[in-house]
């Protein structure tokens, strides 16, 4: 091994989600890691991962990021540049593009703990970004009015002013869930709520004429993406988008032709953080105000370089794998701190559920 080489050891998960995540399109029972980990000649580690519903689609992954290794090298350099090289050997592949994301994310942890500073840091992070905005991305499609009041009541104690809940087809009964949440978030704008792709453009404008005003955002309340330009657009009513798109094509045709804003970015469906931070900052110079979908230690940082976001999405349930982030403070603000992403794993976790490749 030369004296700039890492060692790279990548680990299929398949981790049991207990109890299971009811989302709006069925109930999510297992989640499916591709875990990078980088290590110098100096015990440093730098840590990223891809996440998958399916095994199939995390093992196709995992060989495009073996290939990506074997093709650009194992120092730390080239592994900074690959999602350049991913996007020559394979485009417009989401395996490609989910290997990338794992074997850069580790790099550029690695690289940020090698300056000891974090990585929003090292991504020119502006001044007053220190800590931002979150919110709680929870209360289940399982989970009763009453349930749910309970559940708000417990991310409301650990200093989340903004919560996430998930909505189905049916207006009354998303109107009563609404209401049963409302009665622990009652100021303006601190509940979103998440469809899932479920609605259609009919359900969205109906559902709109009924709602209480002042929502934080309604997340994905079409069918596709290329409807988007179909809802009623009302200021009380903001619309969020664009966690499954693949390209900065289509996200800017979200803010031009689909007259949407509030723009989420999946920074492994995009290919990774430096493709993330290109995108980004074009679309804020734009106008958009932009977020980031799951990815919660990632994306604090990611996030922290753009001078205004979206809050935060805390998602535990995607990366069990990390020790969980802490809670936001008083103000309701997480912390963005280093060095690297700050992040730590839950060894016996990877034994028991993971296998090297």
């Amino acid at each position: 091994m030369r004296d700039d080489s890492l060692q790279i050891d990548l680990w299929h998960l398949d981790i049991p989600l207990i109890p299971p995540i009811h989302m709006p399109k069925g109930p999510v029972k297992a989640t499916y890691l591709l875990l990078a980990i980088m290590r110098d000649k100096n015990g440093l580690r730098g840590i990223g991962y891809s996440s998958f519903r399916r095994a199939t689609d995390m093992d196709a992954a995992a060989v495009c990021a073996r290939n990506l290794v074997t093709a650009i090298g194992s120092d730390l350099p080239s592994m900074l540049n690959v999602e350049r090289i991913e996007d020559a050997i394979h485009p417009a592949s989401a395996a490609g593009k989910a290997a990338a994301n794992a074997l850069s994310l580790a790099a550029w942890d690695l690289a940020g703990k090698r300056a000891g500073v974090s990585c929003a840091d090292l991504w020119g992070r502006p001044a007053g970004r220190d800590a931002l905005d979150c919110y709680a991305s929870a209360l289940w499609l399982d989970k009763s009015a009453d349930e749910l009041v309970i559940e708000a009541k417990q991310h409301f104690d650990n200093n989340y002013r903004y919560v996430k809940m998930r909505v189905n087809r049916s207006i009354p009964e998303n109107l009563k869930r609404i209401a049963a949440v409302q009665t622990v978030y009652n100021l303006p704008q601190s509940i979103a709520l998440e469809t899932g792709f479920d609605w259609t453009t009919d359900i969205a404008n109906d559902f709109i004429k009924q709602a209480p005003p002042n929502l934080l955002w309604i997340e994905d309340p079409a069918e596709s993406y290329d409807k988007m330009h179909k809802i009623e657009k009302n200021p009380k009513y903001p619309i969020a988008a664009g966690e499954k798109c693949t390209s900065a094509r289509e996200l800017l045709d979200l803010y031009t032709a689909g007259g949407i804003s509030n723009l989420i970015i999946d920074v492994q469906y995009i290919g990774g953080p430096v493709r993330f931070l290109e995108i980004a900052r074009a679309l804020s110079a734009a106008g958009a105000t932009v977020g980031g979908h799951r990815f919660s230690h990632y994306s604090t940082h990611l996030l922290a370089t753009l001078p205004r976001s979206l809050p935060i999405e805390m998602l535990d349930w995607t990366n069990p794998v990390f020790a969980p982030l802490p809670s936001p403070n008083a103000s309701g603000q997480l912390p963005v701190e280093g060095p690297g992403f700050r992040i730590s794993l839950n060894e016996d976790l990877i034994q028991r559920h993971g296998i090297k490749a």
